[in-house]
């Protein structure tokens, strides 16, 4: 559902106030949260600069812009300020896999992403997100992209170059492929989305580099609410922030339901990222194709979904098409799902329990899945394929492998990036009975303590293939294990 509003949005660097203070060299960006008018109003007279005025309602306001160190303390020490802060940046947090989608231009290509949540079956049924509503709020989005169709927008910085159609325009690519996996439509060119029919909105707050201010990207979900769209997709991350809070619960409050990439921090425990990691957004962490946790998502208690983010195939300027990485490219199935659900009748809070609640259970740790992977057909109540399998029955094998299988090569090349202890695994692995099932690579500390691992699955009687394994703490070890598909394994080690 969608309304007009006469809220106050973005002032512009145009709108400079002069304070008791006056203008200094020590003026930065910074965002002071007030209680009420009066707050806002001494915030913007003692701020060099004003960008933003935002108001959250019931929650305060806040005034984003330039201010010097004596104009912070002043307002730190007023009883109708809740907050000083420094405006922090924000980033997109998914990138190229450097390897070309093709030109799937000529004929609709299902990317495996929607195929695994089952989106495709919903289209059979007619559930196509019609009357809902889309915010991608990131970098922009292509307004003449041949699978994409853009009702409006809204800039909250600048589009740069001589391409840009639009102010909302996108000059860096990552939120065009993020509203293709959302909602691209089904007119047999291009990729398809998981919704296909809902009004799409391009809400830019990131710019030509993928970054932004935390100011931008609250204005940002703060116009969001109040045109009344109906889900907000977030597929960035950065610090946390008080009035990046406050603009959420805001959003909350107004109906809208906000979408957010856990991360790109991986394989640390509690490194889920803000916005995804406040209580009033859904966080989503990202799969392989194999079902296993992305080896750069972001794990925590505050996953809720995890879906398809590891070689997405989507949409890119210029009717172009790229297998991307990251959290941002799971984040886009969970917000076209939920579009799904709200032209059902769902409100945001409803339609956040049903997908929870009907998602499917992968196997994987809770703070890696949450509550499981995104199933879109089940959450709109039609049967599931549900699963990742190819639809054999082996109910009528009797026989279960009875060698161990093989492992021919193992080999492993490590070097250091930064603060990672990275291993390059190769290995092929074989079965005299053809019933390989996995293949695990593991990296292990000293006490034999498991620091990060990556799986495979694997059939027949051969395999081979690559992992990529890497640590903050320094490894002992690497530890291959192969499975066939009666339990038999075997594993070799060697030095790190």
């Amino acid at each position: 559902m969608l309304r007009a509003t006469g809220a106050v949005g973005l002032v512009g660097t145009a709108g400079v106030a002069s304070g008791n203070e006056g203008s200094g060299s020590d003026s930065e960006p910074y965002i002071v949260g007030t209680v009420d008018r009066g707050g806002r109003d001494e915030a913007r007279r003692r701020a060099d600069e004003v960008r933003h005025v935002l108001n959250f309602g019931g929650i305060g306001w806040a005034v984003a812009g330039e201010f010097s160190e004596e104009a912070r303390e002043n307002l730190q020490r007023r009883n109708d300020v809740r907050y000083v802060e420094e405006d922090g940046e924000m980033e997109a947090i998914g990138h190229s896999t450097d390897e070309d989608g093709g030109d799937p231009s000529e004929e609709q290509v299902l990317p495996w992403g929607i195929d695994r949540v089952d989106a495709e079956v919903a289209h059979h049924e007619g559930e196509t997100g019609g009357g809902s509503s889309v915010a991608i709020i990131d970098t922009g989005i292509d307004p003449e992209h041949e699978t994409l169709d853009v009702v409006d927008g809204k800039a909250f910085v600048s589009c740069i170059g001589l391409g840009c159609e639009e102010d909302w325009d996108d000059d860096q690519g990552h939120g065009t492929h993020c509203a293709g996996t959302a909602n691209a439509l089904d007119n047999d060119v291009g990729v398809v989305g998981v919704s296909t029919e809902a009004d799409l909105y391009a809400v830019k707050v990131l710019d030509t580099l993928g970054s932004g201010s935390m100011s931008d990207v609250a204005a940002g979900i703060e116009w969001t609410a109040d045109q009344g769209i109906d889900v907000g997709s977030l597929s960035l991350g950065g610090g946390d922030s008080e009035t990046l809070e406050d603009a959420c619960e805001y959003a909350q409050q107004e109906g809208t339901l906000l979408v957010a990439a856990a991360g790109n921090d991986g394989p640390d425990e509690d490194s889920v990222s803000y916005p995804a990691a406040y209580d009033e957004c859904l966080a989503v962490s990202a799969t392989t194709e194999d079902d296993d946790i992305a080896s750069f998502s972001s794990r925590g208690e505050e996953v809720e979904l995890a879906a398809p983010g590891a070689d997405v195939l989507s949409s890119l300027p210029g009717d172009d098409y790229e297998r991307w990485d990251g959290t941002s490219m799971a984040c886009p199935h969970v917000s076209g799902a939920a579009a799904q659900l709200m032209e059902d009748g769902y409100t945001n809070e409803e339609a956040r329990e049903q997908l929870n609640e009907t998602a499917e259970d992968i196997g994987l740790a809770e703070t890696e899945q949450g509550n499981g992977l995104l199933d879109v057909a089940a959450a709109l109540g039609l049967e599931s394929d549900d699963d990742n399998d190819d639809g054999d029955d082996d109910d009528d094998d009797d026989s279960d492998p009875v060698s161990d299988p093989d492992i021919d090569e193992f080999s492993v090349s490590t070097r250091t990036s930064g603060r990672w202890n990275r291993a390059d695994v190769d290995w092929t692995v074989s079965d005299d009975d053809g019933a390989l099932e996995s293949v695990t690579s593991e990296l292990l500390a000293a006490d034999g303590t498991v620091l990060d691992e990556d799986s495979s699955s694997v059939d027949g009687s051969s395999a081979s293939g690559e992992h990529e394994l890497r640590s903050e703490e320094e490894p002992e070890e690497v530890r291959l294990t192969v499975v066939d598909e009666g339990g038999n394994e075997t594993s070799e080690t060697g030095a790190y």
